[in-house]
């Protein structure tokens, strides 16, 4: 999936992170929650926004063809509504991916621009 531009939803929601000054805090958000869903990944400090977008959908991707209860759980946890990930009908696997990842970095962005902007 890696070899895949992102979408244009992912691409303005890194560079409103990046802008923001945040990224470094989302990244540690994201490893949080992925910890928390029983998640056996680590997140380099210094992972660019391009690869981090390409680890978590490749991570995804896993999950939802090996263990799809601990992508359920991941998206339990980070707090992903299920109303969004249904929104768009049906899809194949990648644009289920693609979607949950593009939800994932929203939901947690989310939560650290509350956390430190209000």
């Amino acid at each position: 999936m890696s070899d895949k531009p992102q979408s244009l939803p992912v691409q303005q929601l890194l560079q409103e992170i990046t802008t923001a000054n945040l990224y470094s805090k989302l990244v540690a958000q994201l490893q949080k929650d992925m910890l928390r869903a029983g998640v056996d990944h680590i997140l380099k400090d210094n992972i660019t926004p391009t690869n981090l977008v390409a680890e978590l959908q490749n991570l995804i991707l896993e999950m939802v063809q090996g263990d799809f209860n601990q992508y359920l759980n991941l998206l339990y946890m980070v707090d992903v509504s299920e109303t969004e990930m249904k929104k768009e009908g049906t899809k194949d696997i990648y644009e289920i991916v693609e979607q949950a990842t593009y939800l994932i970095l929203k939901r947690e962005w989310k939560k650290v621009y509350y956390r430190n902007m209000l």
